[in-house]
């Protein structure tokens, strides 16, 4: 090797050394971050919201290194099966068993029949609330949908009925006592319906038990072995019952359970596998670190590289941390690990070489094609409205399927919230998340109802929808009345902003209250307006024969027509006047007088239209000019004060109930609150970097739409009041309200007492 090629090398070699690789940091640990800057380290901060938008970086190769948890893992295998390499696996370092815990079915030694034989038996299962093991609700039911096939149920009547209610059903009709502890369903109400009316699937958790918990009597405390640990308590509840009885555990406690606790009995009982045989519990069997059968094997979590640099990534994880365990010391290497790998109770065991995602869970945990999955509700739809939404939406879709969320979703994109909202009138889609804004629109012309409310943080000043009237400071316009033949700006024909007016305008009886053709009662107001959409079909409120052209006539195309001809009352862009900040334009027209809008983004849209905040004044809902020019709020001035967004799906929807109970689900595992994240996704944050995608990144949960817990959420229901009286066309809500008047009562108080939000 001459002189050149050697020092080539040797270049190469120091620069490979020196190079930093982007490890991923979840919601910007600075001082992590700090640390690893001033130590020099190889390392360097990649600050992400979430570990899905950590996925989508590894991806494009914008982020080097990532940390995954088990269903994480089992996540990024369906959304992205070859793109990103597993170069190893994080374990419990007291812990020597290749996976993170295997599911496994002991009954009686004696037991035949295989899964049949349970037939008419007893079931022991370690709950819907137990952590210890971080079982997602497709582990908690393998066994059940196996032996009683709560999935399969071609004769069963589903309308009206949660996924949860025809699951324990099932399983009723199959086991004649059971324990299956915890909660059921997200919604309490469900949950609390359910457990009434099968009681004897709680049977035996204890005397008068609600089947919260076991209460069975766990005898003396044995060294090593936790009676309060759930899976222990299931394999008790075995041991009492016996005969026709089986438990569903992990194989970590059976071992604990036989060998330390009951050793004396390990022989009368066995592991039934998935063909039907048993595997007796002989010291043989339990020595064993492995189960001899098992549904379920649910890998490590693992750290995961980009694809391109997998092989770099994994030979230095080796040089930084070669024992796989905590080093020790104050080097940025130790930092790094108790951060993102867990401190001493963590060892990282290497991969001999890169392998897919895919690759690494199938050989250890298989998962059916979303599409082949088999469930008694067919997926509901979500309609979204651009290529992001519906990549936010088809991450929700995975994460739920892999955590077993019942019934499924899938995503449809359509090009704007109309065409969703006829979608799903015309039952092609089922649901989609609404401004409120098209509130109106959705339930007169759409024949849509809410299923859910979306409910904001508080202390956001967009965390709710606020309409104002805003005039000129040097208009001579005091009161409404006085706007009688005047010209008027709206956002859109139809909006919150037009029927807030509509609204006022009865209350001061300048229109009269008798009037329901709302095109009517404002083109007949005003000399003429630019409300967006009057024209259109998507945008009728009523059955109207009037012309509603002077609507449109204030209204100007973006561009200017070359032929003169400049009518529009499109709802786009293409209408200069269309929107918030088209309404702020449109003010600025010397021609006109008032502008109808909302306050979300106000002194942005202020300086786009070219206006001052001293050249304009509020117009207050009880008839008076604020007492200052400008924006600042005045909660008196407000034409309306109501939630930003709702769940809207179709009306009288006879599978509204599972819709309903599957928001809860998707709100207990992916909201702004969770003890039960199992996926770091969180469906209200911004998702790859974009900002208010299905949901704004305001909301933090969901509410009932008539469980009236705040202001906001009884205006909005209230400024339907007229329109229904009008119509006749009261709108039922499609979600668990209709289903009977008990769960009226129930749904209301634990509204109240459980669902409201604390700031």
């Amino acid at each position: 090797m001459g002189f050149k090629e050697l020092l080539a090398v040797i270049l190469f070699v120091g620069y490979a050394t020196a190079q930093n690789y982007r490890v991923c940091v979840v919601n910007g640990n600075q001082d992590l971050c700090a640390a690893l800057d001033n130590a020099g380290s190889q390392a360097v901060c990649d600050n992400v919201r979430t570990k899905v938008d950590c996925a989508l970086r590894l991806e494009r190769g914008s982020a080097d290194i990532g940390v995954f948890s088990e269903e994480e893992t089992m996540l990024l295998a369906h959304q992205f099966p070859q793109q990103t390499h597993v170069v190893a696996t994080i374990r419990d370092v007291s812990r020597q068993e290749p996976f993170a815990f295997e599911a496994v079915a002991i009954v009686s030694g004696a037991h035949t029949g295989g899964f049949e034989g349970l037939r008419g038996g007893k079931y022991c299962h370690p709950g819907f609330d137990q952590t210890e093991q971080r079982w997602s609700p497709r582990v908690l039911k393998t066994f059940e949908k196996l032996v009683a096939r709560t999935d399969r149920c071609p004769d069963t009547q589903t309308d009206r009925k949660t996924a949860e209610e025809i699951e324990v059903d099932t399983l009723s009709k199959f086991f004649t006592s059971a324990c299956r502890p915890g909660p059921w369903s997200a919604n309490t109400t469900v949950d609390a319906d359910l457990k009434s009316r099968y009681s004897s699937l709680c049977s035996l958790c204890g005397d008068n038990n609600p089947c919260t918990n076991y209460s069975i009597d766990m005898g003396v405390g044995v060294t090593g072995v936790q009676n309060n640990n759930r899976h222990i308590q299931a394999l008790e509840c075995l041991r009492v019952n016996n005969e026709r009885t089986v438990a569903f555990v992990a194989w970590q406690h059976v071992r604990e359970y036989f060998t330390i606790r009951n050793p004396q009995v390990a022989t009368s009982f066995a592991a039934l596998c998935e063909d039907g045989s048993i595997r007796i519990l002989t010291s043989e069997v339990l020595n064993s670190l492995t189960a001899p059968c098992s549904f379920v094997k649910q890998p490590w979590s693992t750290i995961v590289a980009t694809r391109a640099r997998s092989a770099e990534v994994l030979t230095r994880l080796r040089e930084w941390w070669p024992n796989g365990v905590n080093p020790g010391g104050n080097t940025w290497h130790t930092t790094l690990f108790n951060s993102i790998i867990g401190g001493n109770n963590a060892r990282i065991y290497y991969q001999d070489v890169p392998v897919t995602n895919l690759n690494y869970t199938q050989s250890i945990r298989s998962l059916p094609g979303i599409d082949s999955s088999s469930s008694c509700i067919p997926a509901r739809r979500w309609c979204t409205i651009s290529a992001q939404e519906h990549a936010k939406c088809n991450w929700i879709r995975g994460a739920a399927y892999t955590l077993g969320i019942e019934p499924s979703l899938s995503c449809q994109q359509k090009n704007n919230m109309f065409e969703c909202l006829a979608d799903i009138r015309d039952n092609t889609a089922d649901f989609v998340v609404s401004a409120a804004n098209y509130g109106y629109l959705a339930r007169q012309h759409f024949r849509l109802s809410p299923v859910k409310l979306v409910e904001n943080s508080r202390s956001s000043p967009s965390s709710f929808t606020r309409v104002v009237a805003l005039l000129k400071e040097s208009s001579n316009i005091t009161r409404f009345e006085n706007l009688r033949g005047r010209k008027a700006c709206f956002p859109e024909f139809g909006g919150l902003s037009y029927v807030a007016f509509v609204r006022t305008a009865h209350e001061r009886s300048i229109i009269s209250s008798s009037e329901c053709d709302y095109s009517r009662a404002v083109g007949e107001f005003f000399d003429s307006a630019c409300a967006p959409g009057a024209l259109d079909n998507s945008h009728a409120l009523t059955e109207s024969t009037y012309n509603a052209t002077n609507l449109c006539t204030v209204c100007k195309p973006r561009v200017p027509v070359p032929s003169g001809d400049d009518f529009v009352c499109s709802f786009d862009d293409t209408n200069k006047y269309y929107g918030n900040v088209g309404s702020l334009s449109c003010l600025a027209d010397p021609d006109t007088d008032i502008a109808f809008l909302e306050l979300y983004n106000i002194d942005a849209n202020l300086r786009t239209a070219g206006l001052q905040p001293s050249q304009v004044r509020m117009l207050c809902r009880n008839n008076t000019l604020a007492l200052t020019t400008g924006v600042t709020l005045d909660q008196n001035c407000l034409l309306a004060f109501v939630v930003d967004s709702e769940i809207l799906a179709r009306r009288n929807d006879p599978l509204a109930n599972s819709l309903n109970v599957l928001l809860d689900t998707l709100d207990l595992h992916f909201g702004f609150v969770s003890n039960s994240r199992l996926i770091d996704l969180r469906m209200y944050f911004a998702f790859d970097g974009v900002s208010d995608l299905l949901f704004r990144d305001t909301a933090v949960g969901m509410s009932e739409p008539n469980g009236a817990v705040n202001e906001p959420t009884r205006n909005y229901n209230e400024l339907f009041q007229h329109l229904e009286s009008c119509t006749g066309s009261a709108s039922p809500l499609p979600g668990l309200a209709t289903k009977n008047f008990l769960s009226i009562v129930t749904l209301i108080v634990t509204s109240v007492m459980t669902r409201i939000l604390m700031f």
